[in-house]
């Protein structure tokens, strides 16, 4: 085995741990913890398949075999951060919506504390309590 495919395979088991490592301290959901356990395998699986780059080449129709590598990576990549992005967009929403309900909460409570409290003779006598009625 070339030392590069060692080397490839020492990289995706640690990247691996770290992944697995992550998603134990709750940091990583289990969608992305699934990812990037796949792009872990796929790295170790070229790594040790040194005639699978050329094979996946040569079915792209792409003559240099590292430049459709890096062709996969880069859309994997972009992948990523459309993912990315739309969770980004998704947490703005939810967050402008938490700070609207926020706020008229907030309001709401400003108002009921700052309403001055009714007289004792401005109150119905039905809503008035009687100690001595019975």
């Amino acid at each position: 085995m070339l030392r590069s495919s060692l080397i490839g395979v020492a990289f995706a088991a640690a990247f691996a741990f770290t992944v697995l490592w992550s998603a134990r301290g709750r940091r990583t959901s289990e969608r992305h913890t699934f990812a990037w356990l796949l792009v872990s395998a796929t790295i170790a699986g070229l790594s040790l398949w040194r005639h699978g780059i050329d094979t996946l080449a040569s079915a792209m129709g792409i003559y240099y075999a590292p430049s459709a590598l890096f062709f996969l990576a880069l859309s994997a990549l972009m992948w990523v951060v459309y993912r990315l992005s739309l969770q980004v967009a998704e947490q703005r929403q939810q967050l402008k919506r938490l700070a609207q309900e926020v706020a008229l909460l907030t309001s709401a409570e400003h108002e009921r504390l700052t309403r001055p409290l009714p007289r004792p003779d401005s109150v119905p006598a039905a809503a008035r309590h009687d100690p001595h009625a019975a």
